[in-house]
Formats: structure tokens, C-alpha cells, sequence
């Protein structure tokens, strides 16, 4: 583990010079990172980074043919190094691929004001989080966060990933008796207004715009407060607005969020795009939800597969069952044997109640929160509170 005296060492990959003269140049500007001087070739790629064992690679996807298995051979090989894929503008469309492929994250060449920097901080925190360098944060002047912002995510869509999201956020809040954010994650199709009866014109991308300076006042300002005490940031009201988005700017503002929230649920939906990845490396868990059928449980597994190339510890994906009690339901056992990890929690299902607590813009906790699919989110609520009170004191 690095100290506080050792610098962050990265490689950059590429065979074209003004790539490695414009790192070189924007890297200076932080004395902590250091750039490992070694010329890099096709032949000995793998030699350079065995001896120097770099924490970051910068990989250029034009250094060589079939970049992505690139990728893939050098996470397998060497998982301690974070790959960042640096994309041309017409790269740029395979980027949710690039991080399939188990990059960690990638960056626009020619680099952009300050993006490369705030890329590669979060690639730190990242290897911060997974691997203990708790000092890498310190010396990049990073805030400790707290330890509850959960991402619920599901990899097949129609799960339920917004009302559960949103009874989670309102069972926390009368929990806790703290404030309690919900974050609309899905930028182009979001419901969290639409489910909570909200008409405002108020959205994330209001904050988007001052990523770099934000305070209180204004993030509260944009927040919208619920009758049931929660506070929501809507998903943006235009296609245009919702494409605007991108992870450096999104990172920025979640971290602004989380000095203001101790508690922050994100509805990340079911599209695995590099925002979605952004929203649950700041998380501290992911709800990934599931229903008891084949095709949920093949989705699950190869989100649990992706979750290993992003270098998410196993513990961070809580397993949520949702929908359950139905005849033709896969049994539980079935399903833990299956994926080899026990479900968290579950959730009956009433499609009659989900349906009508979306058309009447009623939260379930609040239109009947004797139901049974009311106590089990509060029943899920209890054991993530108790999760978090636990990492608090360790």
C-alpha cells in the first residue's frame, strides 16, 4: 500500500507522440503523479507493465488491432493496474463497450480543460476503495463521504428499480429521521417525478451546469422536498439536456450531493452506460434487483461477471428478490445455488397495487404501509441501516 510520500504511478500506452507529450504536460501539473518514462511497443507491453507495475494504464485504443482484447488480456493478467481507454471523438461510441470490456474508465483525446485529472481521481478513489489506498484520496484532497448511498440497479428492464428505489429512500428517512436524497439515475426515461407526483421543471442538469462550484444553497435550491420528507432530483426533461451528461461533470456533482446527504438512493435503472457505472463506483452498495425467473438470473450473473472487471469487492452487490410468490416462481435455493450468493431481501409481488400507486403518483409506503411489500422494504431497510452502522465502527 502506497503512503502519503509515494507518488501514483501511471503508464501511458500509445505509439503516437503528441499523445504522450500532452500526458506528459497535463500530469505535470500534480506532483503526486508520477509518469513512468518508458517507451512502450507491442512486444513488450507486458514486460513494462510487470516491472514498473503501474496503478493507472492510459491505454490508447489506436495503439494496436482489437483493442478490446487488449483490455481483457491486461485486466485478467494484471488486475491491480486501472485501465483508462483513451478514445478518440469517433471512439467515443464504443464506450460502453470499452468499460464492458473491463477498462476502467476512459477519456476523450485531445483532453478537455481538466478531464483527464478528474478521470483519473476517479480511478483512485476507486482503487481507494477496493485495494486500501486510503492515502491516494487524502493526497488528491479528496472529502470522506458517507456511507450510505446506494445505487438500485437491475440489468433487465421492467424490474422495478424506480418504486423500489423510492419506497427504499422514504423507509430510510423515517428509519433514520435524516435527510434523505433520491437521484432519477435514468437520464433519458426517468419516473421518479412521474411515480412521487411531481411538476417541476427542476433537474439534475441544473447542477450539471455548475458542477465545479457548488454549494448548499444552490443543490437546495434545485432538490425538490417531497410530502413524505424525502428530497428528489428529477431525471432532465430533454433528450438533449439528459445526452449532455457526461461522467466527469456527474462525478462532480455526486460528490457535492453527498456533503449535504448522509443518505442518497439512486434509481440506475437497467441501461449499464459509463453514468450508470459513475453513479455505483460513488456508491457504497449496489441493490441489484432481480426477478425469480431464467432470464433474470442469466441477466444477474453477467452483472456480477461485469461488477469483477470494474473491481467492485463482492460484497458491494446486495441481491434483492423482487416480485416473488408467484406459482411459477424459480425457488430461492435455486437461485442462490445458481448465482452462489444469498439474496438480501425480498419483495412480494401485487401488480395491482404497483400499478395503481404509479398511476396516482403514491409512493406504496405511503398508500398502504401495512402491505406486505411495505414490510419488506422496511425489513430491507433495517438490514442495510445495520450494514452501514457496522462499516462505521470497524
Amino acid at each position: 500500500m502506497k503512503t502519503t510520500t509515494q507518488p501514483i504511478t501511471i503508464l501511458v500506452v500509445s505509439k503516437d507522440p503528441s499523445v504522450i507529450e500532452s500526458t506528459r504536460t497535463t500530469l505535470a501539473k500534480e506532483k503526486i503523479l508520477k509518469l513512468i518514462e518508458k517507451k512502450v511497443t507491442s512486444k513488450n507491453l507486458f514486460p513494462v507493465i510487470a516491472e514498473t507495475q503501474p496503478d493507472v494504464i492510459l491505454l490508447d485504443f489506436k495503439f494496436q488491432k482489437h483493442p478490446f482484447d487488449l483490455v481483457d488480456k491486461i485486466t485478467s493478467e494484471y488486475s491491480m493496474c486501472a485501465v483508462v481507454a483513451i478514445l478518440s471523438e469517433s471512439e467515443k461510441v464504443d464506450s460502453d463497450r470499452v468499460l464492458l470490456s473491463g477498462a476502467r474508465d476512459f477519456i476523450q483525446y485531445p483532453y478537455q480543460s481538466d478531464n483527464l485529472m478528474i478521470t483519473i481521481k476517479r480511478v483512485i478513489e476507486l482503487l481507494e476503495s477496493s485495494q486500501d489506498h486510503s492515502s491516494l484520496t487524502s493526497v488528491l484532497n479528496t472529502n470522506v463521504k458517507p456511507k450510505n448511498t446506494f445505487t438500485v440497479f437491475s440489468p433487465k428492464g421492467g424490474v422495478g428499480t424506480t418504486t423500489i428505489a423510492t419506497n427504499l429512500a422514504i423507509s430510510l428517512h423515517k428509519t433514520l429521521k435524516e435527510d434523505v436524497l433520491v437521484i432519477d439515475g435514468k437520464h433519458l426515461f426517468g419516473h421518479i417525478a412521474l411515480y412521487c407526483n411531481l411538476r417541476t421543471g427542476n433537474s439534475i442538469t441544473d447542477l450539471i451546469a455548475h458542477a465545479g462550484n457548488l454549494d448548499e444553497r444552490l443543490i437546495k435550491q434545485v432538490v425538490v422536498r417531497h410530502t413524505s420528507g424525502i428530497h428528489i432530483l428529477p431525471s432532465p426533461n430533454s433528450i438533449v439536456a439528459a445526452q449532455g451528461i457526461k461522467p466527469e461533470g456527474l462525478f462532480n456533482v455526486i460528490q457535492s450531493l453527498q456533503m449535504v446527504f448522509p443518505n442518497i438512493i439512486i434509481d440506475g435503472g437497467n441501461n449499464l452506460n459509463e453514468n450508470t457505472v459513475t453513479y455505483m463506483d460513488s456508491s457504497d452498495k449496489i441493490l441489484l434487483l432481480l426477478n425469480p425467473d431464467i432470464a433474470s438470473m442469466r441477466d444477474a450473473r453477467l452483472f456480477m461477471e461485469i461488477s469483477t472487471t470494474l473491481s467492485y469487492p463482492k460484497d458491494k452487490t446486495l441481491l434483492i428478490l423482487n416480485l416473488t410468490g408467484r406459482k411459477a416462481d424459480v425457488k430461492t435455493e435455486e437461485i442462490e445455488n445458481i448465482l452462489k450468493v444469498k439474496i438480501f431481501g425480498k419483495i412480494p409481488a401485487d401488480d395491482n397495487l404497483a400499478l395503481s400507486s404509479l398511476n396516482e403518483g403514491v409512493p406504496i409506503l405511503l398508500k398502504k404501509p401495512r402491505h406486505p411489500i411495505s414490510k419488506a422494504l422496511n425489513d430491507i431497510t433495517k438490514e442495510l441501516v445495520k450494514i452501514e452502522q457496522t462499516s462505521k465502527t470497524e
